[in-house]
């Protein structure tokens, strides 16, 4: 009787040794996002610039690049390259990077030496990035709000 029961219980071990959950360890994101984002993106600048009034001032539109580089793990370098008369100098910053390839990809810098506040989205190879800036014309202070719309080369 003790056979038997030693029997059985070896043959319900390897019985449920071989039962396991489903293979769903698929994951949607990455740990590298700063690699996913990687590239130069060709689109268009608009800046919009308003008064102390938020009254539109002037608004300017014009053709350009902003690349993107892996900086380290969760960062972008971004450059912004010439495109006058929006970006008259290359602009250099860095953004910590997030996200993954279904819900798209956020740049961010709330320290930002040369951009300041400003965001930036990627998602199938489109890229929306908004930066404001003040900017002094004598005693005047105007904000100007800077939108770029583009795509991966």
């Amino acid at each position: 009787m003790k056979k038997n029961l030693y029997i059985l219980m070896a043959l319900m071990a390897v019985v449920f040794g071989f039962t396991a959950c489903s293979d769903d360890d698929e994951a949607t994101g990455t740990q590298n996002p700063e690699t996913e984002v990687a590239g130069t993106y060709t689109g268009s600048w608009h800046q919009v610039l308003t008064n102390s009034s938020n009254e539109v001032q002037g608004e300017e539109f014009a053709d350009g690049t902003v690349v993107l580089a892996p900086n380290r793990q969760w960062v972008v370098d971004v450059t912004l390259n010439v495109a006058a008369p929006v970006i008259t100098t290359e602009m250099k910053d860095v953004a910590n990077c997030s996200g993954n390839s279904e819900s798209g990809y956020a740049m961010v810098n709330y320290n930002g030496a040369t951009l300041g506040n400003y965001s930036c989205t990627v998602k199938d190879g489109a890229m929306t990035l908004i930066f404001v800036t003040t900017v002094k014309d004598g005693r005047r202070t105007y904000t100007a709000t800077n939108t770029f719309t583009g795509t991966l080369n």
